[in-house]
């Protein structure tokens, strides 16, 4: 089975460096399993796996218009747009650390400087922010399409993922 959005297709919305394309595949099988599955459920994902040619998936896929409840006409960029993104933030995170068989390593070169961790998980955040916004207006759309897309769960309920920031201090002036 191949991963719903190929290398080039990333490279097209939000390039990693080519010199990890062996890594892609498993990163991006990984994202899909994990960060899609929560979004979109687990059988709407493996129809999106098991039949991505299939026109309401495609639309699904790579972005439609739509009207929403104020009849504004809205469009989405599709579920690759917000793959690529998340696939982006798991890379950053994962990108400079290489398994060898004496455990995990970072390569340092004279002429370079690694990022400090909070930098690192800032581009994180900001990079899953922009997917799991454009993921609110596919939301929107799914729950508009609820005919269409017979497998999505209506999840007005489900609460968004919110990341935890942790040693921010409020100062009383």
């Amino acid at each position: 089975m191949a991963n719903l959005l190929s290398f080039a297709q990333q490279q097209a919305t939000k390039k990693i460096s080519a010199n990890n394309s062996s890594k892609y595949d498993q990163l991006a099988l990984e994202v899909e399993n994990k960060e899609l599955s929560d979004l979109l459920g687990v059988a709407l994902l493996q129809d999106l796996q098991t039949n991505p040619t299939l026109a309401r998936n495609l639309l699904l896929l790579n972005g439609d218009t739509f009207e929403d409840c104020n009849g504004n006409n809205i469009k989405h960029r599709g579920i690759r747009f917000v793959l690529a993104y998340l696939n982006y933030s798991r890379y950053i995170g994962e990108s400079f650390i290489n398994d060898t068989f004496t455990g995990f390593v970072t390569k340092t070169r004279p002429d370079s400087e690694l990022l400090s961790d909070g930098n690192i998980k800032r581009l994180q955040l900001e990079n899953r922010s922009i997917a799991l916004k454009e993921w609110e207006i596919i939301k929107e759309y799914l729950d508009l399409k609820t005919d269409v897309y017979k497998l999505w769960i209506c999840t007005s309920k489900r609460k968004p993922f919110t990341p935890r920031i942790i040693g921010v201090r409020k100062t009383i002036k």
